[in-house]
Order: structure tokens, then sequence, then C-alpha cells
């Protein structure tokens, strides 16, 4: 029997016939081009293909004019194209492009995007979009010793990636994880309707795409499942103590280590290691409201990053407190199980259209991503389009805007009025709700939540909301702050996170100086992860890291700093690496005063966890991503105080001696 005549080699034949058939002809073309190899292709029939591209729906991208559907010209041609990349890909050769060069790239996502991609931004596209796997920028003179020790804390998103990029680069590490599997948050979040608030194509390591995710916007259990996967793929898990908690940490200035102190099983741990890599992230522990005599309620009390799944919730009266991403999911969740839901809400939010929020992926593109070369990769750069090209007006706002229109920026304005028309659109004859669901400020000045079906959830008869702050409680019914009192039998708080930034632990750097009083009145950073007077410390997730791109980004573009800046000590004979105080106060000060003109800080009357202790905007920096990616690429030499090994001098290149026949 032939392959071909092979009755299962028929169907997965037939399968990607299918599959090809209903691929974006742009996405289709450029795979073509790295397989075959040949860039001619581009020039054949970009230019006919141009307007083919399929339409992105996602939240942040879903709003605008659509675009004219393509004529005949363009449909034969994607046809040619399909036709092309079938006999590529069924003929099971090597692709011989797996690496275009840059230039070709920058040609080659301009037209997959649609957009002319900012020179910015090329670099960070081919990165983020999954072209390579490898992103170091110093050529290694040296390798890591092994008597180099670095210790990770966290096995969640960052730790996972910290710890891939180091076992990559050489090192020799331990990761510390307080839970007993991988998956930071995800592995706690199990309340009812968790989701990623995030496209999952970009949601995810660039270095390992997934092209399988079922939905567009994954669920919890999902996600942790990709986590799993990259951990085992790895071979991560020898590498990580489970059920080991840090308590904290002290520098040894003569010895030029860390020693850091845990406990696992009851008894005390001592790691002591060359470099420290935090990698908890700041969401680390439920936010708790402070309510008077709650102790005297007597239903159950469940905060959603602690969900208690022994609670039943069917039949039962139950009040929500909170709208933020986390309520909205719960409420849209619980709402058809539940006798009734009293919603209580602090203030509206900015909520997003976000038409494919619970939509199963196309069987068909999965299959398109599963098994045509570099479809995933491109697909993801649809996605990450976005937030590669200039959002002026968006975040920072336009003054000269502004003094002419009374708004902030275009696009925070234009995003502001799809959010109301949405909202009108759903409550059309309900003037009074749809006025208590507008917010008075600028869009950002609190996280902006995409929509999951909360409107559709306030429609049903057993579901109303209500203005207000949780204040107390008694024994069946808690009390708002203007005193009304909602009987219940369960109260749900999503009441969001503390956020840390290493507060939480006991760490103490040069001159005995403790890192939470460093961080009083509030914490900084340098470049988001460093902190002068602690050397070979990497705060990952720091503060002035976040709200410019999602945690997947910050935590690639981090942990690959880390591994600069860590074999930059292999190479030089470094003991020690510490960022001076005048870069970053240099730093700081840029940050504070750029952050000044934007949505986070003028914000109204807007409150939540953007603003530490409810005050300075630290969680944010005000910088395009594209622009951190290049400010992350290399350290700056110059920003450090550096200590050397006795014994060491820097590693130089071997003399290259001329070989003779």
């Amino acid at each position: 029997m032939t392959t071909s005549s092979n009755p299962g080699n028929v169907q997965a034949f037939k399968e990607l016939d299918e599959a090809i058939d209903a691929l974006d002809p742009v996405v289709a073309l450029m795979s073509l081009i790295q397989i075959t190899g040949d860039r001619s292709l581009l020039q054949c029939y970009g230019d006919a293909l141009e307007g083919t591209q399929h339409t992105v729906k996602e939240a942040f991208v879903a709003f605008g004019e659509e675009r004219e559907p393509p004529g005949e010209a363009a449909l034969r041609t994607a046809q040619i194209v399909r036709d092309l990349l079938r006999e590529a890909v069924k003929s099971g050769k090597q692709p011989l492009m797996p690496h275009p060069d840059k230039r070709l790239f920058h040609e080659m996502a301009n037209r997959v995007t649609g957009v002319e991609i900012p020179a910015m931004s090329v670099e960070p596209a081919f990165q983020h979009a999954g072209f390579t796997t490898d992103t170091r920028v110093r050529e290694p003179v040296r390798l890591p010793s092994e008597d180099f020790k670095v210790l990770v804390v966290g096995a969640g998103m960052m730790g996972i990636n910290a710890a891939v990029k180091l076992q990559q680069a050489g090192f020799d590490f331990t990761v510390v994880e307080k839970l007993d599997a991988v998956g930071g948050n995800w592995l706690e979040n199990t309340y009812p309707g968790a989701a990623v608030d995030t496209p999952s194509r970009v949601y995810s390591f660039s270095f390992e795409p997934n092209a399988s995710w079922s939905k567009y916007y994954p669920n919890g259990p999902e996600f942790l499942s990709y986590l799993e996967r990259v951990t085992d793929k790895y071979s991560l898990r020898d590498r990580i103590h489970f059920g080991t908690r840090v308590d904290g940490a002290a520098w040894d200035e003569v010895r030029k280590l860390w020693t850091v102190s845990a406990e696992r099983g009851g008894e005390q741990v001592v790691y002591e290691v060359n470099a420290l890599i935090m990698a908890v992230g700041p969401n680390n522990e439920p936010n708790y409201p402070k309510v008077e005599n709650l102790d005297t309620f007597k239903g159950p009390v469940v905060h959603s990053a602690h969900w208690d799944h022994s609670v039943d919730l069917k039949g039962k009266k139950v009040v929500l407190v909170g709208t933020g991403c986390s309520g909205v999911q719960v409420a849209t969740a619980i709402a058809g199980q539940v006798g009734e839901l009293v919603i209580v809400q602090r203030q509206p939010e900015h909520i997003l259209p976000n038409p494919t929020a619970h939509d199963p992926v196309d069987p068909l593109e999965i299959r398109a991503m599963e098994r045509v070369p570099f479809a995933a990769q491109w697909k993801r750069l649809q996605s990450l389009a976005s937030q590669l090209t200039d959002m002026h007006g968006m975040v920072l706002k336009d003054e000269q805007y502004a003094a002419e229109t009374g708004g902030f920026g275009p696009i925070n304005d234009g995003m502001r009025m799809l959010c109301e028309g949405y909202l009108q659109s759903h409550f059309p004859d309900d003037p009074e709700l749809v006025a208590m669901l507008t917010p008075n400020f600028p869009v950002f000045s609190k996280r902006p939540i995409l929509d999951c079906g909360f409107y559709d959830t306030l429609k049903k008869p057993n579901v109303s909301i209500v203005r207000g702050a949780l204040q107390g409680a008694d024994e069946n019914a808690v009390i708002l702050d203007d005193g009304t009192r909602i009987e219940c039998d369960v109260l749900l708080l999503s009441t969001g996170y503390k956020l840390h930034f290493g507060r939480q632990f006991d760490i103490v750097g040069r001159d005995s100086k403790r890192l939470r009083d460093v961080f009083d009145p509030y914490p900084f950073s340098y470049e988001g992860m460093l902190v002068p007077g602690f050397p070979n410390f990497i705060l990952g997730g720091g503060p002035y890291s976040f709200l410019v791109a999602n945690h997947a980004v910050v935590s690639e573009q981090q942990m690959h700093y880390a591994i600069e800046l860590l074999q930059w000590m292999v190479d030089d004979g470094l003991s020690s690496v510490d960022v001076t105080q005048k870069a970053t106060d240099a730093f700081v000060e840029d940050v504070d005063s750029n952050l000044q003109q934007s949505a986070w800080v003028q914000c109204g009357n807007a409150h939540g966890y953007y603003r530490d202790q409810g005050k300075k905007v630290i969680l944010a920096i005000p910088r395009h991503n594209s622009r951190i990616w290049h400010d992350l690429r290399v350290p700056r030499q110059e920003d450090f105080r550096v200590t050397r090994w006795n014994d060491a001098e820097p590693a130089t290149e071997p003399e290259m001696t001329m070989l003779t026949i």
C-alpha cells in the first residue's frame, strides 16, 4: 500500500486541506516563504493579498471600521498560495528558512499584520512572536562554574521562565516553591470562571508557543496544564524544591553570598547562593477588607483567591463584593446556580466588549497552527500587533488634544466611547443603571475589564447590583457603608491582592539594611527589578514593571536581563554587582515624572491596586514596551558598583592562531 493510499494518511491530508483552505492567506504566504526559502514569493504575491488578512477579534483591537471584503483577484491569488502551501507541507521537507533575516522579517510582519511595524518594534516582534528561542546578546567567554549557585524563589510563570533560561545558559540553579506543584497564582486561583483575560496566543512563552489552545482566552486549568507541560519538557521538576516557604535572606558581604532561610515540612532549610532571583510576582496574598464584626457572620466567607470548593452555593442567597477582573468572572459563573446574587460595587469599571471571551478556537485553525510550520508564530504576531505600534494618547495624556477637546487622548477617549456604547447597548431602557455603571474617569485609571458575560448576568432576574462598600456584618447579613443591610447565606470576596513587592520577606542587604525599610514609604526599583544595596538580587516583577505588556512578555524580558547580568559576572570574575543609587534615582525620577501625565495618576476618583497604599503608582512604567525591550538588552555597566574575586581577571577571547596543512 502506498503512503498516499493509506486510509490514515488520506484522512490526515483531507484534514490538512481543510485547515489550509481556512487559513489566513497572508499567514499562508509567510509560512510558504519560510518552508521553501523562496523570498521572491513575497514580491510575487504580497501586494495581491493585501487586505485579505483575517481580522483579529480581541477586546483591544475589535473596534474600528470593518475592511472591505477582498476582491476576486485577491481571492484567486489566495487560492494559488494555499495550493502551493498544501504541496510544500505535504512534501514533508524541512523548512529552508526557519529564521528570516531582520529586513525580510520586517516586510513579512508588515504584510501579515496589515500595519507598518515601527523600527523600534521589529526586534521585539521577532522575539515575542516566537521566531527565536535564544535572545542572548552577550557571547559567553566563560561557562558558569559549578560553584556559582543561583536560587529562584517561585515556580509560577516567571519562575519557570527563569529556570528555562538559567538551564539554557548553563547555570547551577535551584527553584523553591511554597506550594506542592508549579503554577503559582494559576494553581491557587480555582474560583468559578477563572480565566486569563489576555489572548491565549500571547499569554504564553515565545520560546514555547502553543498551537493547540482550545479557547481564545484560556481558562485557569488549561493555562495551568500549559505551564506543567513546559516544566516537563525542560525536565525542571528535579530542580524544584516544592513545599518550601522562604522566610528571608541575608547578604554576606565577606563571602559575597546570599544566605536564604526557608521552612519545609516543619524544618528549617538554608541555601547559600551567589545570586537570588525573586520570581514570586506582586500578587501573593489575598486582600481581605476590614469588616466590623465579620467573625459574627454565621455563613461561609470565601475569597476568590482562596476558593473553598466545599461551599455549596446552589439555591443560596449570595453577596459578592467586588467587580474587578475576578469579580465579574465569578458573578458570571455562579449566577445560574445561586438562588439570589447581590453584587456590591464600590465604583464602576470600564468594560470592553470581548466577542471571543468564551469562544472555542475553530478546530480548523488549531489544525493549521499544529500542522503548518510557522503558522502559530504568524498568528501570534497578529495578536501582538496592536502592542507594537505607537499608542499616543492611550495612557499618557495628549495635552494638545485635551486642550482642544476636553478629553484625555484620542485612543483613550475612543476606548471610553466604545465602553459607553457597549454598556448602553445592553441596557437601552434603563438609564439609571447605565449611569450607575458608567465611570467618570479615563480608561486605564483602573484596569479595564474584558466582558465575559457580566452585563448579560446583570439582566438575570435573580441578580442585582448595588453601589457601596462593605463595612460590617452581623449573624445573618452584611452592612454597607451607607447602613444598608443585606441578608445572605454566603459572602464572597473578590477584593484582589495585597501587592508586597518583596516586603513579605525579611531580606537584609548591605549594611544590614532591610528591604521593607528601604521600601518605606514606597517601593522603588531600577529597571523594574534591581534595588541599590542589594547586590546579586533580582526582584522579578518589581516596582515599575507592569501595565504596558502582559506577564509573559514582562517575565521574558526581565529574565533575559537577569541572564545577561549573571553572564557578565561570570565573564569578568565579578563577585557582586550592585546598581548605584545615582542610576536608580535617575530612573525613578524619570519614571515618576512621566507617570504624572498618565491615566494611572490623573485618575480622578478611581481607586484600586495600581496605587500603593492607595497613594503612589509604582506598579506601572510609562514607557512603550518596545523601548523597555531595548533598555533591557544588556546591563549598562556604568550604572553598577562591582567587586571582583581576588584572583579573578576578566576573561578574554582566545587568540586565534593560523592553521596550516
